[in-house]
């Protein structure tokens, strides 16, 4: 029988990697926090509708890391997922539609003609650079190519950031931006096509992935947290449980923000502190207000909307209802209208309840009908750990690695270790390439 492989974590990096350590045979044992599966991806119902925790989308589609894994393990099949392709901006002078193409671009009303073409020059080398070349523009901000741009070019750059990283252009690394276009490149096997999982909630996902686990010599302790990961002689011997209970292990996993965990889960002096210092800045946050809305109208047959220019505090309009009706009760409608804010404004109740009502009058000024059909709100704020994926310095091979130089049998999974991707595929794309790391401990 090979040894168990015990992953600390049921979020999407956690339960890819599950899956694909079962599907080869190993037995898995997951520990989770909190009282299910999920992690930052966790739905929840209010009043009949399935809320996410912010507003989540699966990037490049049947191409995406998230499903390739899917397809390894054979469970492709028990995803449904709906198309998102009916985006469009809106600026003072009305509509216009998302480019799903380069070729789109040419007829981009957004922005004049000539601005197209100097758009076109800009993106076309990064489509068709290779990703090693990509790496060499990780320490640049994205700003280094926006700087030179016309107003309503960078408006488009601000409302693809929007959609791609929910952050502005200032954060966004010029490397992980190209890696971005480079996938949604058809000419070089990739996709500019997003899902969502049809039967509402983008849990949906790593509850497919946790089923299959259980299935497959798995097992997910939910309300379970790990108090410390034991190593001896650069080794790892065992994990401690919050109730102090010792668990023999040879194999650990971790995957939830590393920097957490090389903070919180070890002895002093298990980990040098020159290496902790240099994963600890990683520990950057995006910060973001997210309003959901019920309506008892449908007022756009669109599925997302980017209000773009300095006028507009909302930076995303995201119809979940008419992207599947599945999230609602039958009669009622739910959107989601968000923007990146300073950190600082997340404990702020007046600054955000400020917001809100920006947010509202924004809404209304785009569609007359929405205050009259509104049925309720509910607002979020919060610090997100996204920026560690595209900060200029902090992303790809900057990031946390799978494993610590000297220590045995110990593993990082998840968006804050080595990957590329957006969102909750780069946790994904982790587990694809910490994997065979694994197998090979695991088979010497």
């Amino acid at each position: 029988m090979p040894d168990t492989v015990h992953i600390v974590g049921a979020g999407v990096g956690g339960l890819s990697l599950g899956a694909l350590l079962t599907h080869a045979g190993y037995p898995v044992e997951i520990y989770e926090k909190s009282n299910k599966t999920g992690g930052r991806t966790a739905s929840m119902t209010f009043r009949q509708h399935i809320l996410d925790n912010g507003f989540h989308i699966m990037p490049f589609y049947k191409k995406s890391s998230i499903y390739e894994i899917l397809q390894k393990v054979g469970i492709a099949s028990r995803l449904k997922l709906a198309k998102v392709d009916d985006i469009s901006f809106h600026s003072d002078t009305g509509f216009h539609k998302y480019p799903k193409g380069m070729m789109d671009l040419l007829q981009l009303s957004l922005i004049p003609f000539k601005s197209r073409i100097n758009l076109l020059k800009v993106l076309l080398p990064m489509a068709f650079a290779s990703i090693q070349k990509t790496e060499e523009w990780d320490d640049k901000s994205l700003t280094e190519v926006t700087k030179k741009l016309d107003n309503e070019t960078g408006a488009f750059f601000e409302a693809v950031c929007m959609l791609a990283f929910a952050d502005t252009v200032d954060h966004i690394s010029l490397g992980e931006f190209a890696r971005t276009i480079i996938r949604a490149n058809p000419f070089k096997g990739g996709t500019s096509e997003f899902a969502y999982p049809d039967n509402g909630g983008y849990d949906s996902i790593t509850k497919v992935l946790a089923q299959y686990v259980t299935e497959n010599q798995g097992t997910i302790e939910t309300n379970h947290s790990i108090k410390k990961i034991v190593i001896e002689n650069s080794k790892v011997v065992g994990i401690i449980t919050k109730d102090d209970n010792f668990i023999k292990a040879k194999c650990v996993v971790i995957s939830f923000p590393a920097y957490d965990a090389i903070n919180h889960l070890f002895d002093d002096g298990v980990i040098k502190k020159d290496f902790v210092q240099k994963i600890n800045r990683l520990d950057k946050k995006t910060s973001v207000v997210e309003v959901h809305f019920a309506l008892k109208k449908k007022i756009d047959t669109r599925q997302v909307v980017f209000p773009v220019g300095d006028s507009f505090v909302t930076k995303g309009i995201f119809f979940i209802s008419n992207i599947t009706p599945s999230v609602s009760p039958p009669g009622e409608h739910l959107i989601i209208a968000g923007t990146p804010v300073d950190s600082s404004i997340v404990g702020d109740s007046k600054k955000i309840n400020e917001l809100v009502q920006n947010m509202k009058t924004e809404i209304s000024s785009i569609y007359p009908e929405f205050k009259s059909s509104l049925i309720w709100e509910r607002a979020m704020a919060w610090k997100l750990v996204e920026s560690v994926i595209k900060e200029p310095g902090m992303v790809w091979k900057s990031k946390m690695p799978h494993q610590i130089p000297g220590i045995d049998g110990l593993f990082f999974v998840g968006d804050s270790t080595v990957s590329y991707g957006i969102g909750t595929d780069s946790a994904a794309h982790s587990s694809l390439l910490c994997y065979p790391k694994i197998d090979n401990f695991l088979k010497s």
